[in-house]
């Protein structure tokens, strides 16, 4: 997930995406407006707007101690963690690896739970027993309220909760089948998120239309998270014996670097069959300098294309990740989140042999779930 870097914390990059926000507003505002003067109301607006701004920071940094624990714990067990990034409902650690059992993968979903609660009751005890303004004891009530409450919705049983995770791998221990636990999980997390939607449409029906739109929402993250977790679960499965040479579509052909888009449109991508091209460098014949695809040359305005060379549309080589063919597929996607590319080369002895990128990923899972198909069909027959 992309964002906005803002550090880092024990060497993971923290950032956080523009959606983070618009919950900070929305925070800030409902707290100010709502929460604060009700439980205060001898407190100025003033005073309801500032310590409402701090209860919402805090509230976040909370979330990002949730998320640490999570990567702390990654990184003990030998995964790597490149970043932690807030976003409009929590927070997301991006991890290269995966756990490799059922016991340390409850563990790492487990941990960010007890900290949110570790949090939620520290900040509790010290309301209650440490002298200190009321400003203060009320920010640190709040801070005791929503931890709790953070702890408990996340330990709900539905994908990609962290208690869908823990259920993910009670599953895994029992069947053995870690794609066949997930896509358990992810079943429970649809129901959860349907009876979160369900839940919020009564309450606009019931007069708190701004309730019922966030448990709406909350309900329609937790669905969308359920299916991508399943369907990731299945595409690690499918790559896990994979490599870059057989994800990676053959270069169809060369182009010249002052060749105008006009004539690579008529004579390269005529039928569009061939998406890419290899672009030699100057001079060198096929020594591979840059890459051309179909969707790069419909970007460029098609008046242009008489004037316009290759060389000016063409992805240059050096903003290219190149790997091994013998690199393993999900290293190779990795690889390409971390970078952010779209594509990557295929290269072997200094030779371009193709490259990898969405659609052909796409293209062999596509072909892997036919075999597999036709497979499960074979047996039926049988």
């Amino acid at each position: 997930m992309n964002g906005i870097r803002i550090g880092r914390l024990f060497g993971i990059k923290v950032a956080i995406h523009p959606s983070w926000f618009v919950i900070l507003g929305l925070f800030t505002f409902s707290l100010a407006t709502g929460f604060f003067p009700r439980a205060y109301s001898a407190w100025s607006p003033a005073e309801a707007w500032i310590v409402a701004a701090v209860a919402t920071l805090l509230l976040f940094a909370s979330v990002l101690a949730h998320e640490l624990g999570h990567s702390l714990v990654a990184r003990a067990q030998g995964i790597p963690v490149t970043n932690i990034t807030l976003f409009l409902l929590g927070g997301v650690s991006t991890m290269e690896k995966e756990a490799t059992s059922p016991g340390r993968e409850a563990l790492m979903a487990g941990v960010g739970p007890l900290v949110s609660l570790v949090i939620g009751l520290a900040s509790w005890a010290a309301a209650n027993f440490v002298r200190a303004p009321l400003q203060v004891q009320a920010v640190l009530l709040y801070l005791g309220l929503a931890n709790v409450t953070l702890a408990v919705f996340n330990l709900l049983p539905a994908l990609p909760m962290d208690g869908g995770r823990v259920l993910s791998a009670l599953l895994w221990w029992r069947s053995h089948d870690r794609v066949q636990a997930t896509r358990g999980a992810a079943a429970v997390g649809r129901v959860v998120g349907y009876l979160f939607i369900a839940l919020g449409v009564l309450q606009v029906l019931g007069g708190s239309p701004f309730g019922g739109v966030w448990l709406g929402l909350i309900g329609w993250v937790i669905i969308q998270g359920s299916r991508a977790g399943a369907a990731q679960s299945v595409m690690r499965r499918d790559l896990a014996d994979a490599t870059a040479s057989r994800l990676m579509t053959k270069v169809a052909g060369w182009l010249r670097p002052f060749v105008t888009l006009s004539s690579a449109a008529q004579q390269g991508f005529r039928d569009f069959e061939s998406r890419c091209l290899a672009v030699e460098a100057e001079e060198e014949g096929q020594v591979f300098d840059g890459l051309m695809c179909a969707r790069d040359l419909a970007f460029e305005p098609r008046p242009k294309w008489a004037v316009r060379r290759v060389r000016d549309a063409m992805v240059p080589a050096r903003d290219i990740p190149v790997v091994a063919p013998d690199k393993p597929a999900l290293d190779v996607l990795r690889l390409m989140q971390t970078k952010r590319a779209d594509r990557v080369a295929v290269i072997s002895k200094g030779r371009l042999l193709g490259f990898v990128d969405a659609t052909s990923v796409d293209r062999y899972l596509r072909m892997r779930e036919a075999d597999r198909q036709r497979l499960e069909s074979r047996l039926k027959a049988a």
